[in-house]
């Protein structure tokens, strides 16, 4: 059993351009690329950026969200790549940036690409129907312990947050982690499509893909990987420590642009993104989103992707997960 296993990230290591006075500025339209479907957590982060920068008139061009969906994230890190040195294309970076080279599913590695910004955390909610028999975490690990091939659930990544919550809350309860059903979507929205047309049993996804339906009374949410409850709407959520599994793994949403982007180019963007997160718009959106708001600058954004590489790999590997 993997006891208090958080995954979470600190200050410690690699190198990364210095912000210098800037001498420079877009001169072209913005492409904020999100490597998963429309209707999803990240598109929806996306879709934020740009009103604020656009509404705030935080940058002198247009703004535009192209989501290039593919190889579990690495399809639009691809595209992201052929721009090198441009800093007029970003990808809305999640966990899939570091462990998707862990899981084997590319060769692109975190240090192929220019850490921007952090910007927030999130967490996993298990969402089912609203007359589903599994009221909470300690029904779900019953029915694992039975038969975790019979229990399907819905991703919209491999590997990310919402995969590695589910997994660490199976193992915690012995079961093979390969033996478990995971479909992968390309957006959690689409997920909670199919957990209501009864094709799958669950969700594991971002909160706020899930709040529609739990607010419309057809869902619920038995559990959060969070490391403390939240409030508002959430308040009657306990989280999977306090039903005795001790999981809780941060997911992280931060800006990162193609390799070999200047100092003046990441000091550019650091300044408008520290711009966004001071907006009234940006708080209302972590509100609304049930979004942790985590903002660090270029070079305390590459140390945090060098330990959340570190960590995820060491459990990876300890999963039977990392090739």
């Amino acid at each position: 059993m993997l006891a208090g296993m958080t995954i979470t990230a600190v200050v410690s290591g690699m190198p990364v351009a210095q912000a210098q006075p800037q001498s420079w500025k877009p001169e072209k339209a913005v492409e904020l690329l999100v490597g998963s479907g429309a209707g999803g957590s990240n598109d929806t982060l996306g879709r934020h950026l740009q009103r604020i920068m656009q509404e705030q008139k935080l940058v002198p061009v247009p703004v535009n969200v192209l989501n290039k969906v593919g190889g579990n994230q690495t399809l639009v890190r691809t595209y992201l790549n052929q721009h090198a040195g441009d800093a007029h294309y970003f990808d809305l970076g999640n966990p899939t940036l570091t462990v998707n080279h862990i899981l084997g599913i590319t060769a692109q590695h975190y240090t192929d690409f220019s850490p921007v910004a952090l910007l927030l955390n999130e967490y996993t909610a298990l969402t089912v129907k609203a007359d589903s028999p599994v009221k909470n975490a300690r029904d779900l690990v019953d029915i694992l312990k039975k038969n975790p091939e019979g229990w399907s659930v819905g991703v919209s990544n491999l590997g990310g947050t919402n995969h590695l919550t589910y997994t660490l809350l199976a193992r915690s309860a012995g079961v093979d982690a390969k033996k478990l059903k995971v479909v992968v979507f390309k957006s959690n929205t689409e997920g909670m499509t199919a957990v209501m047309g009864g094709h799958l049993h669950m969700v594991a996804s971002a909160v706020s893909s899930a709040m529609a339906q739990v607010r419309a009374g057809n869902a619920r949410i038995i559990a959060l990987g969070a490391p403390r409850r939240m409030g508002g709407a959430l308040a009657g959520v306990p989280t999977l420590r306090e039903q005795g599994i001790d999981v809780v793994v941060s997911n992280w949403r931060g800006i990162v642009g193609a390799k070999g982007l200047s100092a003046a180019q990441v000091a550019y963007w650091e300044d408008v993104l520290a711009k966004v997160v001071a907006t009234e718009a940006w708080s209302k959106s972590l509100e609304v989103q049930f979004w942790d708001g985590n903002f660090l600058r270029s070079r305390e954004f590459a140390k945090y992707l060098e330990n959340d590489y570190s960590q995820s790999k060491a459990v990876m590997v300890d999963l039977g997960m990392a090739k």
